[in-house]
């Protein structure tokens, strides 16, 4: 006869804790919140930096209106000064000129002064980012023993104006069954290392479908199709979204985002952060199929630390490691290296 009075004991414990446990209530205190980036050996194109303010769970106010656009910014370092000018009809955000490059491995210092308050926050950009395909991961073993080799690809595909060289873009196959979708762990269609310096600790990935909005046909035939909208007829949809409903594409992607229209899609670019190599780019990369852009960065230590405090809220106890002095947010920085592959459908092996 099994019993159970410890597992009782122990659940009684648990329960009598959280009656005694007393949390009291911190006064809310307003700040201001700013969240900036800069790439090392870029100019800041496609960043901003973000300045807003704080509310309160109770204060009735739209979000839009906590923008900050009157802030004074400077970015400090390499031997120069640079001020963050507010960007023309996206209230809060502000940006340095484009002739202003930050150099790798150099050390940033931001300012921002709003109302009399000034905020500070400093970064290093990471020295240096080296990616290789080829690797040690040679081949992978499948569950019924089978052999597959994992292919190297050719990551130095773009010309100067950040465009694919066609010729030495590779095509990789996306295919289903358990091997290849069958877990987190699955067959890798190819594998990256990567090699960063003392300023860096993590590495992201960033998986961008450049051919989302393709039209067509929902893949199959009149009799027998994938109803991606589920309005019950075969009809055109976003084709090049890769549509798997099986278990454990949603436990690891979670439902499909849909339109006014119930066309599903997903988030684009795919994030991934990882700290050790090689980077296995297995099915859980790719949400699209077509020409992707993949990114690896290597982050700064204020990224790496802020992600330490739970950005993703999948604690809600622990606050995002903020290295904002006098306020909010992040000021961070990397380094990256870009190149180009193709995903096309392959074979289900279902």
């Amino acid at each position: 006869m099994r019993k159970f009075y410890p597992l009782f004991i122990l659940v009684f414990i648990a329960f009598s804790a959280c009656d005694d446990f007393n949390d009291p209530e911190s006064p809310y205190i307003e700040q201001y919140v700013v969240f900036g980036n800069i790439s090392g050996n870029m100019s800041m194109i496609d960043d901003t930096i973000f300045v807003s303010r704080s509310a309160s769970l109770d204060e009735k106010v739209e979000a839009n209106q906590l923008w900050i656009s009157d802030a004074d910014i400077t970015i400090s370092g390499d031997g120069n000064s640079y001020t963050a000018f507010p960007v023309l009809g996206q209230p809060g955000r502000y940006q340095t000129e484009q002739s202003v490059v930050f150099k790798a491995g150099q050390n940033y210092k931001l300012s921002v002064l709003v109302n009399g308050k000034t905020l500070t926050s400093e970064t290093t950009v990471p020295k240096s980012l080296n990616i290789n395909s080829e690797t040690d991961l040679k081949n992978y073993i499948c569950n019924d023993g089978t052999s597959l080799p994992v292919k190297a690809i050719n990551t130095d595909n773009m010309n100067s104006n950040g465009e694919p060289i066609p010729s030495k873009v590779d095509t990789l196959e996306y295919n289903y069954g358990q091997c290849f979708t069958g877990s987190f762990a699955s067959y890798p269609m190819f594998a990256l290392d990567f090699e960063i310096d003392e300023s860096s600790k993590l590495v992201r990935t960033l998986t961008y479908g450049l051919e989302t909005e393709t039209l067509g046909l929902e893949p199959g035939t009149d009799r027998d199709y994938y109803d991606y909208n589920w309005n019950g007829k075969r009809d055109s949809t976003y084709i090049n979204l890769i549509y798997d409903t099986s278990f454990v594409n949603i436990l690891w992607k979670g439902p499909y985002l849909r339109d006014a229209k119930n066309n599903p899609s997903r988030e684009n670019p795919f994030v991934w952060s990882v700290e050790k190599g090689p980077i296995r780019m297995s099915w859980l990369y790719f949400n699209y199929y077509g020409l992707q852009l993949i990114t690896v960065q290597a982050t700064d230590m204020n990224f790496y630390d802020y992600l330490q405090g739970d950005p993703l809220e999948n604690n809600i106890y622990t606050l995002p490691g903020s290295n904002i002095s006098g306020g909010y947010g992040l000021f961070s920085s990397h380094t990256y290296k870009s190149f180009y592959v193709y995903l096309k459908r392959g074979r289900d092996f279902r």
